[in-house]
């Protein structure tokens, strides 16, 4: 497994109550993509609008806001494609989570590539 880069665990990090890393603030305004409604099963078919923007050098944000849930197996494949893209050296940052959402991408190991930033409302 690839090595989480190190600024990842800067002391600014601050733990949000469920374990996840979070932001003070999001990472710099790199590309943003999005993720809503339910996401269920394989979610490959979605992958590829997200790397769509990915950029080399810039952290990818996924805006979260819209999702209302995911389950076991989609929240695996978008496990699967962060580590993937953390061996890349991209970093990622699934922003606004619900945090049940956000409890689950914790569980799974989500946050071990990529930051996950629980909804502040």
């Amino acid at each position: 497994m690839a090595q989480q880069p190190a600024s990842l665990f800067a002391p600014s990090a601050l733990a949000d109550g469920l374990g996840a890393p979070s932001l003070s603030v999001p990472l710099d305004a790199g590309p943003v993509a999005s993720l809503s409604g339910q996401i269920e099963g394989d979610c490959s078919a979605l992958l590829p609008s997200l790397e769509a923007h990915l950029r080399p050098g810039e952290p990818l944000v996924i805006d979260c806001e819209h999702l209302i849930r995911t389950d076991f197996a989609a929240a695996g494949t978008l496990l699967n494609w962060a580590a993937e893209q953390q061996a890349k050296g991209q970093q990622l940052q699934f922003d606004k989570l619900h945090r049940l959402v956000a409890i689950l991408f914790n569980v799974l190991g989500i946050n071990e590539h990529a930051w996950v930033v629980v909804r502040k409302k």
